[in-house]
């Protein structure tokens, strides 16, 4: 029978339960969960129910399947990269990085930042509303999770946005970019993504200790002001191994 409107699928309960275990720690002694039937006993749920849970569990990246040997805890659990969370400004108006939103708790740092002036390329000038071959402020740093590296982000900020603030500076201060531009009178209120997967290519490879031909998600983000004008282009390259991607839609 179907659940009454309102009434979450069982199965859903069984996978917030699960889930809230892992969390705890309740399988980290041997990593690894009881077995099918056995849940199905716990939870006096079916067996397809239980399934059902375990694989919501695996989509997220929290455990893995393992032929003969039942379900365990993944070796790496995915970074969930919830976009419209990340870009509320109560987050980065309280000083937090939008990084904290992602790895809850995680150990994370940002290692080799660079910050310079140079000619940006064509493709980004226009993004910007720049003259080609105009300058702008770019920011270069490489983020690694649990001593993983996980994700190269590059972003562009033209110089009427980033001059005299810290955002010309290897330390933006605390809330990060969007802080300072806030601070500076060009808030971000309008903010756009383009996201697609493809092979990395070989400094990919090389920069985030990936494996030859390992998939990729490159994501393109526009910040923009009230007046529509682009305060930043932030082109990002992630390892597709290490995220989970969520966008939430409200009705």
């Amino acid at each position: 029978m179907p659940p009454k409107s309102g009434e979450p699928h069982k199965y859903r309960g069984v996978a917030d339960d699960l889930r809230e275990r892992i969390n705890a720690g309740d399988f980290e002694e041997d990593r690894k969960l009881p077995g099918e039937r056995d849940l199905r006993t716990h939870y006096g749920v079916s067996l397809m129910t239980v399934r059902q849970a375990l694989g919501v569990l695996r989509d997220e990246g929290l455990v893995e399947a393992r032929q003969g040997s039942g379900w365990f805890l993944a070796e790496w659990r995915p970074i969930v990269r919830n976009a419209l969370k990340r870009l509320y400004p109560e987050h980065w108006g309280e000083a937090r990085s939008m990084w904290d939103v992602d790895v809850e708790g995680r150990q994370w740092e940002v290692v080799e930042p660079q910050v310079d002036f140079p000619r940006v390329p064509d493709g980004v000038a226009r993004v910007l509303d720049l003259e080609p071959g105009a300058k702008a402020w770019r920011r270069d740093r490489k983020y690694v999770v649990d001593a993983v590296p996980v994700m190269r982000a590059t972003s562009y900020i033209p110089d009427e946005f980033a001059r005299d603030t810290q955002i010309t500076e290897i330390d933006t201060g605390e809330g990060g970019i969007y802080a300072r531009l806030e601070e500076a009178g060009h808030k971000p209120v309008e903010f756009r993504e383009q996201v697609r997967c493809r092979l990395a290519t070989p400094a990919e490879v090389d920069d985030l200790h990936l494996a030859a031909g390992a998939p990729v998600i490159e994501q393109h983000r526009i910040a923009m002001q009230g007046d529509g004008r682009v305060v930043e282009f932030n082109r990002m390259v992630l390892d597709a191994s290490r995220f989970l991607l969520v966008y939430d839609f409200k009705r």
